[in-house]
């Protein structure tokens, strides 16, 4: 009998420090399920997760628009993303800042080609994509824009939107600047004989949520002090009474930190004289300045105004538009 009471003391013995042995294991860190996509494609049973071709132009179409026909290229007009919601670009609210020159009307519709998709890598399993299905005669374009992953089981939408830039050379990336998610969308236009003449420009579009959003730059008094466009180079002339043709040519470039936007600009003002093309220019003015953009209560805010706009003088007209 005592024996058995024995034995039955250390069989509960060691069954208690095994339960107290498993109290101690560490639990089984799981991660936090992603968010819903906002659409979904299902890839090929044959292709893997990080093959190139998944980010070919045709299923990228199927992907973003609504009602495209992968045999004519033709998307359903009006055009539709993928959630059903119509492309279109928001212009300001009257009395705010201009878009678009007055200028730019949208050409005709036309099937889609592989040189209307913009695709650029953030990792290899996440990509930035731009379906331009409307171009304008100002070389801008227009569709839905989306940040795209490439999951196990297929391309998963993960941010959308409609952007409006540029189209040729056009790039985009990603930029965390004062806590906020912003698209960069970097392109230029080219205009003369063999487009020999380009003016580059970079949109800013914030990712707010799984949505992204054109907002215009404010002033530090919250008034709308330009789109959320910047000219890397513009060039403009006039003619003066004297009949000498006065140039303008500014340059800007843009660096990007997380406390903010830095925008070093330059200016040259140089008087020609046309009846004497190889005679050297004449300066009448230069200048510099450096301003700074930064997000103040989620907006981008600037606090000063471009060089462009302080010695442009009137009467002179932009070369390109």
């Amino acid at each position: 009998m005592k024996n058995s009471r024995s034995a039955e003391w250390v069989r509960w013995g060691t069954l208690l420090a095994l339960g107290l042995t498993g109290c101690n294991r560490a639990a089984p860190v799981r991660e936090a399920p992603k968010a819903q996509a906002l659409c979904f494609a299902e890839r090929p049973a044959r292709m893997h997760a990080l093959a190139p071709e998944q980010w070919r132009a045709e299923p990228l179409f199927q992907l973003l628009l609504s009602g495209y026909d992968a045999r004519t290229g033709q998307a359903a007009t009006p055009h539709t993303d993928c959630m059903g919601t119509p492309v279109l670009w928001e212009d300001p609210a009257p009395g705010e800042c201009v878009e678009a020159s007055a200028a730019s009307t949208p050409l005709p519709v036309r099937p889609l080609t592989p040189a209307d998709l913009v695709v650029s890598e953030v990792r290899p399993d996440l990509q930035l994509v731009w379906a331009v299905v409307r171009h304008f005669s100002d070389g801008d374009g227009m569709g839905p824009v989306a940040l795209v992953e490439s999951t196990p089981r297929g391309l998963a939408v993960r941010a959308l939107g409609v952007l409006r830039s540029r189209t040729r050379n056009a790039k985009l990336r990603l930029e965390r600047v004062g806590g906020a998610d912003l698209l960069v969308a970097e392109g230029e236009r080219c205009s003369g004989p063999n487009a020999a003449s380009c003016q580059r420009a970079v949109r800013m579009v914030f990712q707010r949520g799984n949505r992204f959003i054109n907002e215009s730059v404010l002033n530090a008094q919250g008034a709308c002090a330009s789109p959320g466009v910047f000219q890397l180079n513009r060039t403009a002339s006039r003619t003066l009474p004297s009949r000498w043709l006065r140039r303008y040519d500014y340059t800007a470039a843009l660096s990007f930190g997380t406390d903010g936007i830095r925008v070093q600009e330059q200016m040259f003002v140089n008087d020609l004289d046309p009846r004497q093309p190889t005679m050297p220019a004449r300066q009448f003015r230069k200048a510099q300045i450096e301003r700074r953009v930064q997000v103040s209560s989620g907006r981008l805010v600037v606090d000063d105004t471009s060089l462009w706009g302080r010695l442009l003088e009137e009467g002179a007209t932009e070369s390109g538009q």
